[in-house]
């Protein structure tokens, strides 16, 4: 049976790596997401410090619906909901939509 500190050295050990795996992710960001927050910005969309990576993940999670068939206006309205609460109009998320299909969905 292994010791407790050896245990708690292997957790601590995976923690680090954990953490390695995740900050290196955020950290690749590319002129591409660069280009797309900015313009965002652009269009008025505003959010915290520190959540450009969940921003950007709706940008891909929105060509992921358009592989699936959606259309851009059912991409909409599930956009819509998620952001109704924080004041987001919905031709804002249409907006929205059209950047991440031109930005990063596949021609």
């Amino acid at each position: 049976m292994p010791s407790l500190r050896w245990l708690a050295r292997l957790t601590i050990l995976m923690m680090v790596g954990a953490v390695l795996v995740a900050t290196a992710a955020i950290a690749a960001a590319d002129a591409t997401d660069d280009t797309y927050l900015a313009q965002l910005r652009a269009l008025g969309f505003t959010w915290p410090a520190g959540e450009d990576a969940d921003i950007i993940r709706v940008g891909h999670a929105i060509c992921v619906d358009r592989l699936n068939h959606w259309t851009p206006d059912r991409i909409a309205q599930d956009v819509h909901a998620n952001l109704d609460s924080k004041g987001v109009t919905f031709g804002q998320v249409t907006s929205m939509v059209s950047l991440a299909e031109s930005t990063y969905c596949p021609s």
